[in-house]
């Protein structure tokens, strides 16, 4: 099996090892090399020796052909008496991932430091005592960022003497937890944020998204040689960022309104309850980068890379930038004069009134916004483990979380985490005690760095791409396992979402509330609370967006994915903050911790569906229903502005009819007839499964954002976290907008070849099921 990890001893069982072809003949050869052909030479007639040689030949093919069957043709599935997938859900224990998270959240674990490197080291010795049979940290060289020792960044009001009038607290006051005092918490900063000191007046621009400025424009408001106040939501952080700096802002304030932080009652905080306190604020990074290393993009942050310069970089914001709590940011807020309010959708349930600016109320009075950080290259550490199929050990079923969190992470990403290595304890027992394998690999992957934007995951992916192309199977990720307690929810590719949907299925419902009114399952309660709209026996579940690491894995290299967790409504409102800590999560959000109990048990059973099925479960008629659905779509909303410009969505059509018919006539024809004893046909089934979603892969990138490969599935180019359909071609046709050809012919020009692009890469897919060329 291809090296994962750098290797370290090998403790494999020798059950994995099936008959050695070359010794088998070697004894054989031996064995008729020490017959006495003298004594029997006599007896033996040309045509008797012909009969010797002719057994001989026979016997080796049929040893070549028990090991083919035996390694490819078996039936993994009855070869097991046991239950794995109940063993699985009966040993989960809640116990273990309370214990598993105590310890994570004891102390603060921002990449790049020694608590990083520490519980890296901490995830490896737990999956080599759960009988993991390889575990090891991966280091990687990265750009990383943090405040400077000592100094706060600080947002203050400035009178006309030039005297402080007042200054925002520069971090957040310890409120529930004996942790919260570490004095290894960094103070309020937001990673990659230019350092200065900026001063002048103040543009409320809402969400700071381009509408909002282009509103603002047409209220005869310029952000331009102002500090923009940027509500937080709707888009990314960086996002915001970038626009600030586009439309001229020289600084950016980032807050988050007491409408999505707060209940009715507003001292009703943490620590009582999970919403945020006034002086609670939002860490993360604000850089524009699309994943992994900013000094080494597309390649492996590995000692031998070479590093871009980073002065200059254009994922660096050039302004800088201050996340503040709701309470500071009603002082700036109560500042600003009164000329410009506001529109009433802008507004929210601040202790304040909404007013754009940009002049403050008290003339000559200005705002200072004070931030210095630091970039620096430090070393950040994923920690990987293997535990090796039985019959196809070069076939990866890939679980991953990220690790770092800006303090404790007790829900994000620790939930996760703590989660991960309980099932790694399970497996490992159910190994020892059941003497079971899974048919095909499993890896655990422990993220690093993923708070700066999905280091580890990128850099492992970038690294191991080739590989991953050839072997993987599907990627499994839970960012967050629990942010709430009402309902599952969950996010696929089109193939893997009847997955999500049959395990949910199987879990116990951890509610005993929705026990009590017969949903006795954790999809009984997720169909309730979330119905899909068109298909009314079915959950809703979503697509893939952006933000976490099942980006690299799927919209660069082309591995299906699955993305899900228990949540209540949108994010939790401590989220990045101090307070997402160990009270959080086990004495408000999941007293008992059975729900982290039922993704573990979602995590685990997923994991064994797709490494012990003899062929792979991937549903490729929702794949073609997808895509089908997806270009009307397009053509209902698009279709017309395209046609005024000569532009036609017909071989696109003519391709998807093909891919349609293909994918129909593989399922019914193929799927349906497929002999699981026949090696051959098990193995070429399942590698035309596995290898359809790398056909959606363009190597040369999409058109605006060429480190990433989708045709189908991908983020915005305006959002990073904004998930579209046909991203290239939708990111293409907004940038052009009332264009025509002749005012925008490059543009067009680009249109034009994409769409050839999705046209022939939909028609590839539809053959590769076919087999023709």
């Amino acid at each position: 099996m291809y090296n994962l990890v750098q290797p370290i001893e090998n403790k494999r069982d020798s059950k994995l090892k099936g008959p050695n072809l070359v010794q088998c003949l070697t004894e054989l050869s031996e064995m008729w090399s020490n017959q006495d052909l003298s004594e029997t030479k006599t007896m033996l007639e040309p045509s008797k020796k012909s009969e010797y040689w002719i057994v001989g030949i026979a016997l080796i093919i049929f040893f070549t052909s028990g090991i083919l069957i035996g390694r490819y043709g078996t039936s993994h599935d009855s070869q097991h008496v046991v239950d794995v997938k109940q063993l699985v859900i009966d040993q989960i224990s809640t116990d273990q991932i309370s214990s598993n998270l105590r310890y994570l959240t004891t102390t603060p674990h921002v990449a790049g430091t020694a608590q990083d490197l520490l519980q890296a080291e901490w995830m490896r010795d737990r999956f080599l005592e759960a009988g993991l049979d390889e575990a090891k940290t991966v280091p990687y060289d990265v750009l990383l960022s943090y405040p400077l020792p000592g100094i706060m960044n600080k947002v203050s009001l400035i009178d006309d003497r030039g005297r402080i009038n007042y200054t925002t607290a520069g971090r957040q006051p310890p409120l529930g937890s004996p942790e919260e005092y570490s004095d290894d918490i960094m103070h309020n900063f937001n990673a990659f944020s230019a350092s200065g000191v900026v001063e002048g007046n103040v543009v409320y621009v809402h969400y700071g998204r381009k509408k909002d400025y282009e509103y603002l424009l047409s209220r005869g408001i310029n952000v331009s040689g102002h500090i923009a106040l940027v509500r937080l939501g709707a888009i990314f952080r960086g996002s915001k960022v970038e626009l600030a700096e586009r439309y001229g802002a020289i600084g950016a304030i980032l807050f988050s309104d007491r409408i999505e932080k707060t209940s009715q009652n507003r001292n009703f905080t943490y620590p009582d309850s999970w919403w945020m306190p006034g002086t609670g604020a939002e860490y993360g990074h604000v850089g524009r980068f699309r994943g992994g290393d900013l000094l080494t993009p597309y390649y492996p942050a590995i000692e031998s890379a070479f590093r871009i310069n980073e002065e200059n970089h254009p994922g660096l914001p050039k302004i800088p930038v201050l996340a503040i709590g709701y309470e500071e940011a009603e002082v700036i807020l109560r500042h600003i004069s009164p000329e410009n309010p506001a529109p009433t959708k802008w507004n929210g349930k601040m202790d304040a009134p909404y007013n754009i600016g940009p002049n403050l109320r008290n003339p000559g009075w200005k705002v200072r916004l004070d931030v210095s950080i630091a970039n620096e290259r430090r070393t950040t550490f994923n920690t990987i483990g293997i535990l090796k199929g039985s019959v196809e050990d070069d076939r990866y079923v890939i679980l991953g979380n990220h690790r770092d969190a800006w303090t404790f992470g007790a829900l994000d990403p620790s939930s996760g985490t703590a989660s991960m290595i309980e099932i790694a304890r399970v497996f490992g027992n159910i190994k020892r005690e059941q003497n079971w394998r899974p048919r095909r690999t499993i890896v655990f992957c422990s993220w690093g760095a993923h708070e700066y934007g999905l280091v580890g995951s990128y850099e492992w992916t970038q690294q191991h791409a080739k590989v991953l192309n050839q072997r993987a199977v599907a990627y499994l990720n839970v960012d967050t396992a629990v942010s709430g307690n009402r309902t599952l929810f969950g996010n696929a590719f089109p193939t893997l979402k009847h997955l999500l949907v049959d395990t949910a299925k199987l879990i116990p419902n951890p509610n005993v509330n929705e026990v009590k009114f017969g949903r006795e399952t954790v999809f009984d309660t997720w169909i309730t609370q979330s119905r899909d709209r068109d298909v009314v026996d079915q959950p809703s579940i979503g697509n893939l967006g952006g933000g976490s690491d099942f980006e690299g894995f799927s919209y660069v290299v082309g591995i299906p994915a699955v993305d899900f967790g228990y949540m209540t409504n949108g994010a939790y409102p401590t989220r990045y903050s101090l307070y997402d800590s160990y009270h959080l999560a086990s004495n408000i959000v999941d007293r008992g911790f059975v729900h982290h109990q039922a993704v573990a048990r979602m995590w685990a059973v997923m994991a064994i569906t797709l490494s012990d099925s003899t062929i792979l479960p991937f549903d490729v008629l929702a794949y073609a229903s997808y895509l089908n659905q997806s270009l009307s779509l397009l053509q209902s909303r698009y279709g017309g502005v395209l046609l005024q410009n000569g532009v036609s969505l017909k071989h696109v059509r003519v391709s998807l009819d093909h891919f349609v018919f293909a994918v129909k006539n593989f399922n019914d024809n193929v799927l349906k007839n497929v002999d699981h004893s026949d090696s051959m046909a098990v193995r070429r089934i399942n590698d035309k499964l596995m290898y359809l979603e790398r056909f959606f892969i363009d190597p040369k990138g999409l058109p605006e954002h060429p480190e990433t490969n989708h045709i189908v599935f991908s983020t915005s180019t305006s959002d990073s976290h904004t998930f579209s359909t046909f991203a290239g071609l939708v990111d293409l046709i907004v940038k052009v907008g009332n264009n025509t050809e002749v005012d925008d012919p490059d543009t067009w020009t680009k249109i034009r070849h994409h769409l050839s692009v999705i046209a022939f890469l939909i028609g590839e897919a539809g053959r590769s099921l076919n087999g023709d060329f």
